[in-house]
């Protein structure tokens, strides 16, 4: 049979890239091995526009951030259901440098719909150790990503477009503008894996550097927290049924999706110096951020295969980044619209490019 796309990985970039070119009409298999191994799992769904230190806006935050957000309205229409939560997230602030930043961009007028109110200490007394103040982000919340990457798996089933097993590069038969996977031929191949990619045979020479990261869901024994996200370093994110999912680490050279128990006392530690309500632990996961060494998506075809390409990179910014360059990559697809410059891979050299 001939179709359009071999989609490999149905993580948030290949979910949201499939769900671009079915609505654009076209044919398509998505090859997923029932998400194992698959950071988007392990992410807890938060979207800050203010981060850092330095409380800067998210690159692109005011382009983007709207964009994701009318992507989840088309999507909650379609399914019923609601996945994007708008909630407010509370500051609090570190130290004496986060004050004096506050202090510089709040004024700003490009920034006042993000950053909102300043609060004194002991506002939350009693809940959060508020000792320096804090303030509210404003235009944030949280994503119910699981619910909706479980949506767009029975969506995608339902299509007959999910073949739910692992891929193998050996079965890929590439050829000049096309390639063949178990009876089949595509015009192209598009590789949605995260940080499996750094094995995919075609684009180990693309600079990933990316980031183990580990999150814990806590329990209380009443809904005691503000109903907001709650971020010092670490963050808190109200779930329901008096459930907070908390986090996160970063581990640079260990690219795995095992819990180990010292991010397990990493998060605790550092959650525990500003809640203090008691709480107990009911789940610990770990995923691997797929990132690229300048921080930035990364979107393409292949050098020398035409029939390659990949989506990748979308970092912890999954759920702001992936809707836009979704869009942004189909059009390229379909309608050979150019990439911009800054996503495309055409920036890396093209060196060590390995072969099967």
């Amino acid at each position: 049979m001939n179709k359009d796309y071999l989609i490999v990985g149905q993580g948030l970039a290949g979910s949201f890239l499939s769900w671009n070119l079915l609505a654009r009409g076209k044919t398509l298999t998505i090859v997923d091995h029932e998400h194992q191994e698959c950071s988007s799992l392990a992410a807890a769904g938060m979207v800050n526009p203010i981060t850092g230190k330095r409380l800067v806006l998210s690159p692109r935050c005011e382009e983007l951030l709207p964009y994701a957000k009318k992507v989840y309205e088309k999507l909650e229409q379609q399914f019923s259901r609601k996945f994007f939560e708008s909630k407010d997230i509370i500051r609090l602030f570190r130290d004496e440098q986060e004050l004096e930043e506050w202090e510089k961009k709040s004024g700003r007028t490009h920034l006042k719909e993000y950053y909102g109110k300043r609060q004194t200490p002991g506002a939350y007394s009693g809940v959060l150790n508020d000792e320096r103040g804090s303030f509210l982000i404003q235009r944030g919340g949280y994503c119910r990503k699981l619910d909706l990457l479980n949506c767009l798996t029975e969506f995608f089933k339902n299509k007959g477009a999910l073949v739910q097993e692992r891929f193998d590069y050996s079965d890929l038969a590439v050829e000049e503008d096309h390639v063949r996977w178990k009876g089949d031929t595509f015009d192209k191949v598009i590789f949605c894996e995260g940080y499996q990619a750094q094995d995919n045979p075609w684009f180990t020479w693309l600079p990933f550097k990316h980031a183990k990261g580990e999150i814990l869901t806590l329990t209380t024994a009443a809904d005691v927290l503000p109903d907001a996200v709650i971020s010092c370093g670490k963050w808190c994110i109200p779930m329901g049924d008096h459930r907070y999912a908390v986090g996160s680490t970063y581990c640079w050279d260990e690219f795995n999706c095992q819990t180990t128990a010292a991010a397990k006392e990493e998060i605790l530690n550092e959650i525990g110096r500003f809640i203090t309500v008691s709480f107990d632990v009911v789940d610990h996961t770990a995923g691997v951020r797929p990132i690229m060494k300048d921080r930035r998506p990364a979107l393409g075809v292949h050098p020398e295969h035409r029939a390659l390409a990949i989506f990748n990179g979308l970092a912890s910014k999954g759920l702001i980044w992936g809707p836009f360059y979704a869009d942004q990559m189909a059009d390229f697809l379909t309608e050979e619209t150019p990439l911009e410059d800054g996503v495309n891979i055409a920036r890396f050299r093209f060196n060590s490019v390995r072969r099967l």
